[in-house]
């Protein structure tokens, strides 16, 4: 991540209200720039991180005030400081300082980023925000960030596990978009399309994988073997079941790894108390 002041926000709300409509100025068509209403400042910072996240960067940057846009010099340069950014999320968010129109917020910041050659980057920061309320909604207006530990994964097997274990991860955070942006071409025609997907893990609650073991190697691809645990609330009943999964990964120079296919077999099901 290139900006140690990455700002955030997870909490998927899919009821949107609009806060003003004008032409797109990221390029496209126009559209009506929508976020979700009545956030407080701590879901605003987590929506943040999870546009981030999404790659809807259009929308992560219409949640910072004009004068943080300036900061940033437009949305070209914000925009390329997040370019090879694959999953941003705030932890341990405390409320320092809270009135009508001003919140402070200090919270950790854990990054992973596709390196220049096949490898993954992960970086932790320590956080500040300032938010303010602009026409009724909070709004990122200025932060902070010290860098506590940057890691670079060794080697193209610990970075396909971090790519498959961040894939996972997405799904269980309900990030849609990032999860399929992780799928390569060929991988994403076997779910048909993008709302196809979405509809395949519509009731899922954790998709966690453990026990990753390679199983072919070369420079710009590997394979590997996994342990996949996955949780499903229906209004029947809760559901988990554990796969044995194989996946492809590979790393493309330029545009980072993907996911190029993964098969599971099912080797165990059993169906827990509600929770």
């Amino acid at each position: 991540m290139k900006k140690i002041i990455t700002l955030v926000l997870w909490t998927m709300c899919l009821l949107a209200f609009t806060v003003t409509a004008f032409a797109n100025p990221y390029g496209g068509v126009p559209r009506s720039l929508t976020f979700p209403p009545d956030m407080t400042p701590v879901e605003t910072l987590q929506y943040f991180h999870h546009k981030i996240t999404d790659r809807d960067l259009g929308m992560a940057y219409d949640i910072l005030t004009e004068d943080y846009k300036n900061f940033f010099k437009g949305y070209g340069a914000f925009e390329k400081g997040y370019a090879t950014t694959f999953t941003s999320r705030p932890e341990n968010i405390r409320v320092l300082e809270q009135t009508e129109n001003f919140a402070r917020l200090a919270y950790t910041l854990k990054a992973q980023d596709f390196g220049d050659e096949a490898q993954i980057i992960e970086q932790e920061f320590e956080c500040g925000m300032a938010l303010i309320k602009v026409h009724g909604s909070w709004m990122l207006d200025g932060g902070t960030g010290k860098l506590l530990r940057r890691t670079v994964l060794p080697g193209m097997h610990a970075s396909a596990e971090a790519v498959l274990k961040g894939y996972h991860e997405c799904i269980t955070h309900k990030e849609m978009r990032a999860a399929w942006n992780l799928l390569g071409d060929a991988y994403k025609k076997s779910f048909g399309d993008f709302p196809q997907f979405c509809e395949g893990f519509k009731t899922t609650v954790s998709s966690t994988v453990s026990e990753v073991t390679p199983v072919a190697d070369g420079p710009f691809a590997t394979a590997l073997e996994y342990k996949l645990t996955a949780k499903d609330v229906t209004p029947e009943a809760n559901v988990v079941q554990v796969f044995k999964g194989m996946a492809e990964i590979e790393f493309i120079p330029g545009k980072g790894f993907a996911i190029k296919s993964a098969s599971n077999k099912l080797i165990d099901r059993y169906f827990p108390p509600k929770w």
